[in-house]
């Protein structure tokens, strides 16, 4: 299931819009299917890979060409290989992305988008909301939700709500009794942190003694905020913002000597990052929507669907960004794509593929993540909400890690129920299926 930006702010969370049920235009229905050959299916994909945004963004793409690369491997879906033919760069520009879903779907006639990757998915989703296109990608807020076309990594339905027992669970596993909250000043980054300024006081009774969620995006100066969180006596951060500006806030910390303040951040479960900015990322906890990649070392026969996107992303050379959530985000939506092309068919449509994927009831990423149950993905988040959890290591040391914390075995989860209160002090079981559990 989809839960919220707090797992993936990763880059940015951008502006939601609200979206109604697809409807397929009678001329879509009718029309021959596009990107489809005896030998081939063509795909798009749209992801950020140059500008501001491009480095959360650019390993998406690694990972549904690693999966890929394994399908066809083994002979492709019916003797056809699925080929990413058109990967297009929004450059970090809204007005590009809009343009290169128009483009994917008239002038490169893909049969599929997969997927996107990019915080700027407004226009473009506005346009392919219209279309059959079948369409994968991860949601930064509820513009994926209601659409029966529109696939994102754990449900289209972002439940900013659900966040809440998450927090304060941290909070108590952590000692925080004074938090800070910080947000970008974008809808999705607010809506993420808004609900804990009131939620956390008056259900579980812990104290937000500074918030700001009105941080800029750019050129922010987090000083101010240090300053006033020194003053509040500020004993836990909870950032609902993008790695960069998290790396920067923590910098101004640690400028003011706030060293020993536990964080929980949202995004930035990336080895490559944590290596290059490991002085600033010392008690950074984030929470995990897939099985930690530190759990398939610890049981090696627990996760298998872990260990082949390992093996799969090594022999398509790019081990570099194996350890990247954002990579496996891509990897689960390759697997899921490839399921419904796989279930229409050897003479496969849009609607047919939509069709089945909408039928699938618990689909785990390949064996990564808890199910989403796509019968009802796109319109309804599914309870219970189930995370993980990972503490930085060693961040002062020469070799800075990640570690799997709170739930240490081969269930990694920590589950509650979608409700107004939870008890945070007892977690329940994971749904049948989940990988570990």
């Amino acid at each position: 299931m989809r839960l919220s930006v707090r797992y993936t702010t990763i880059g940015l969370s951008l502006l939601a819009i609200a979206t109604a049920g697809m409807t397929i235009p009678a001329s879509a229905t009718s029309a021959p299917t596009p990107g489809i050959t005896n030998t081939q299916v063509s795909v798009g994909a749209i992801v950020t890979q140059s500008g501001s945004l491009a480095a959360d963004f650019q390993p998406y793409l690694y990972g549904v060409e690693a999966y890929f690369n394994y399908v066809n491997g083994g002979g492709g879906v019916f003797g056809r290989h699925v080929v990413v033919t058109h990967a297009l760069d929004d450059q970090s520009n809204p007005t590009n992305d809009t343009t290169d879903a128009r483009d994917l779907v008239t002038a490169d006639h893909v049969f599929a988008i997969v997927g996107v990757a990019t915080a700027l998915f407004n226009g473009g989703a506005a346009y392919l909301k219209t279309t059959p296109t079948p369409t994968f990608g991860y949601a930064t807020s509820n513009i994926w939700s209601g659409p029966s076309n529109f696939f994102a990594d754990y449900g289209s339905v972002v439940d900013y709500n659900s966040s809440v027992p998450d927090f304060a669970y941290v909070a108590k596993k952590v000692g925080g009794t004074k938090i800070a909250l910080i947000a970008l000043n974008y809808p999705s980054s607010q809506d993420e942190c808004q609900p804990a300024l009131t939620q956390l006081k008056k259900t579980y009774g812990d104290t937000v003694a500074y918030s700001n969620l009105q941080e800029p995006l750019f050129d922010a100066n987090f000083s101010t905020d240090v300053t006033k969180m020194r003053s509040a006596g500020v004993n836990m951060v909870i950032s609902c913002m993008d790695v960069g500006s998290d790396v920067a806030f923590s910098q101004a910390m640690l400028g003011q000597g706030m060293t020993n303040v536990p964080q929980l951040w949202l995004d930035g479960y990336d080895r490559d990052v944590l290596k290059s900015n490991a002085p600033y990322m010392s008690k950074v906890y984030l929470m995990l929507q897939h099985v930690p990649f530190e759990a398939a070392a610890s049981y090696p026969n627990a996760y298998p669907g872990l260990n082949l996107y390992f093996s799969q992303m090594s022999k398509s050379g790019y081990s570099s960004s194996e350890y990247s959530d954002v990579a496996l985000m891509g990897w689960e939506s390759a697997e899921l794509f490839t399921q419904g092309l796989r279930a229409a068919g050897k003479n496969p449509t849009q609607a047919a593929v939509n069709a089945a994927i909408n039928k699938i009831k618990a689909d785990t990423g390949g064996g990564v993540a808890a199910p989403t149950d796509w019968a009802v993905g796109h319109t309804k988040a599914t309870s219970p909400a189930c995370v993980a959890f990972v503490e930085t290591k060693d961040t002062s040391g020469s070799s800075p890690a990640f570690t799997q914390v709170f739930n240490t075995r081969s269930d990694p989860w920590v589950c509650f129920p979608l409700a107004t209160k939870v008890n945070i002090a007892a977690p329940v079981k994971p749904p049948a299926g989940t990988p570990g559990a």
